[in-house]
């Protein structure tokens, strides 16, 4: 079995995949375009919204993109990242003993379920830029899979969300559907 069809695999049994697709180069270069038109200021939310993990993920062997639950846990750290040019003003926090500490600091705004923003650094971000950057993050999963190196993920934006989701014959109205990146090396073509 090949590399990629070892992790195609493993990816299917992981608790809240769906689906997997293996990325061509045609969709590897149209997620590149999608991703990048995101890089400019959002007019509703007033920053710069930014997929700094992208290039990451892109930049591996193979990259398959997944379908996803709710089902699916959580990230291992926060995807989202909202900083000024350099300090992090908020970010997304899943862990509920970190949320609940959080919770009663007095520094922190806690926005929905999981997003906090940092008083302090708010105050010295005033009047400066903000951006708001997906990041990429570990894929524990695959971590263990034999032959496998330099594993990451990453969230994609909402246009590139309902492009992949067509092109795999995914249902990109499915609103309790995600979609992740996973890029990764094979380790003998590394070593």
């Amino acid at each position: 079995m090949s590399i990629l069809d070892s992790a195609t695999k493993r990816l299917k049994d992981t608790p809240g995949v769906v689906a997997c697709k293996t990325l061509t180069s045609e969709d590897r270069n149209l997620v590149l375009r999608l991703e990048s038109k995101t890089a400019v200021p959002d007019r509703t939310l007033g920053m710069l919204i930014l997929n700094e993990g992208i290039a990451e993920v892109l930049a591996r062997d193979y990259v398959i993109v997944i379908a996803h639950s709710r089902e699916l846990r959580h990230p291992p750290g926060p995807i989202v990242v909202i900083r000024d040019d350099t300090n992090i003003v908020g970010e997304e926090i899943w862990q509920p003993d970190q949320l609940t500490k959080l919770s009663h600091d007095p520094n922190a705004i806690l926005l929905g379920k999981s997003l906090v923003l940092y008083r302090d650094t708010m105050s010295r971000a005033r009047g400066k830029a903000l951006t708001l950057s997906y990041r990429a993050l570990p894929f524990p999963e695959l971590d263990t899979l034999e032959g496998l190196t330099d594993v990451v993920s990453v969230t994609v934006g909402p246009l590139t969300h309902i492009r992949l989701s067509q092109s795999a014959g995914w249902d990109f109205n499915d609103s309790n559907l995600g979609t992740v990146l996973i890029g990764f090396n094979e380790r003998d073509r590394r070593d």
